[in-house]
């Protein structure tokens, strides 16, 4: 098969081009970088021009509502043209578990344009494949980074179900490889819910052994009463597959191996 990876350099993007290209297929990554535009529309016409399949992993890094979903209804709206201009059979878009939840996402801007996103893709003219996930493992990262204050990060008290990413990418392939014959929506979770400050904590404490005790950021776990979101509302509902990695497994095996190679 010949899939379009779009945002194929972000995070799920080349770890799904990757296992295209171990099962045999041709991915092909496009993003701005590589001169595909997905919220201008340049290139997209040409990129997919004898494309099977489709696969939208495209990010934004903001909090801002309007922001997020100006980018994800514009990119969404110039993907599904193109693709229906181009004939291409299938489109998988990755998505958030609880994005389309009002009690959630109107306390998240960038759940506001995960949305939006969804909307368009499920009104599309060809065939969609939805994937939902729970947070990845690889947000305490982020977390750490994005809220860190000097040697301090303050990270919220937030409930999660958290998930490998890779596990995320192994059910996109999937998806694509289904074709047509895939289901309009999947949800993956993983093992139990966890407290994300707490496994921040984990991270930070990882990285100062993988340093060989330099100094690194402390994370101080911040409650934030009366947002749903923060306190169950990203917790997935009965019945979600549950991928069984736990986040001590990643933390040990993959991230290190990632870290020190």
């Amino acid at each position: 098969m010949k899939v379009i990876v779009l945002g194929g350099q972000g995070n799920m993007g080349g770890r799904v081009a990757q296992l295209l290209e171990s099962a045999g297929h041709q991915a092909i990554l496009a993003s701005r970088s590589t001169g595909i535009d997905a919220y201008t529309g340049t290139g997209l016409a040409d990129s997919f021009a004898g494309a099977d399949a489709v696969v939208d992993c495209l990010n934004i890094i903001s909090m801002k509502a309007d922001v997020c979903v100006d980018f994800y209804e514009t990119t969404a709206r110039n993907v599904i043209r193109a693709a229906e201009d181009a004939r291409v059979a299938h489109l998988v878009c990755v998505s958030i578990v609880n994005a389309r939840n009002p009690e959630i996402n109107r306390h998240m801007g960038y759940y506001r344009g995960k949305a939006a996103q969804e909307a368009r893709y499920q009104n599309a003219p060809v065939p969609t494949t939805i994937v939902r996930s729970t947070q990845w493992f690889e947000l305490t990262e982020t977390l750490i980074n994005q809220l860190r204050v000097g040697p301090i990060a303050l990270v919220p008290r937030m409930m999660s179900q958290p998930v490998a990413a890779d596990a995320v990418a192994r059910v996109i392939v999937s998806a694509v490889e289904l074709g047509t014959e895939a289901p309009a929506g999947v949800e993956l979770a993983g093992p139990e819910p966890r407290n994300m400050a707490k496994l921040a904590r984990l991270v930070a404490h990882n990285n100062n052994v993988l340093q060989n005790g330099a100094p690194h950021t402390r994370v101080i776990a911040v409650p934030v009463p009366g947002i749903k979101v923060l306190n169950g509302g990203l917790l997935p509902g009965v019945g979600v597959a549950k991928d069984p990695t736990t986040f001590e497994e990643w933390l040990t095996n993959g991230r290190t191996a990632s870290n020190s190679g």
